[in-house]
């Protein structure tokens, strides 16, 4: 009878420290979870933090290639606003049509009365 009691006894003490140790591993399973999710937090702030970065380099480069575009065309603008076009003098009538003829044979060849631009 007293084995019986005593077995009894250590059974209920068994069973408390299974309870025991099961909540102890929900304990360090949630912890470790937490901790986890902690860790991948900061990760992710830290590469969000070098993503921003770069796109703020990126930004500074594409608004100085704007500048230095915007800079460029106001430069064409106002060369071709200096630029005069010239008349070429036309031929006679009559020399037209073998004007013409000489003029595609010596396409290299100028006068010094005709000035010809070329954009």
């Amino acid at each position: 009878m007293e084995r019986d009691i005593l077995l009894e006894r250590l059974e209920k003490k068994l069973a408390e420290k299974e309870k025991e140790v099961e909540e102890l591993r929900k304990m360090l399973s949630s912890k470790t979870l937490e901790e986890l999710k902690n860790e991948i937090r900061e990760e992710f702030r830290r590469e969000l933090k070098t993503i921003e970065a770069k796109v703020a380099e990126i930004s500074k480069s594409v608004e100085a290639l704007m500048n230095e575009i915007l800079y460029i065309k106001s430069e064409l603008k106002s060369q071709r606003r200096e630029t005069e076009i010239v008349d070429i003098p036309l031929e006679k009538e009559e020399e037209g049509c073998e004007v013409a003829e000489e003029k595609e044979e010596k396409r290299y060849e100028f006068d010094d009365d005709e000035i010809i631009i070329v954009d």
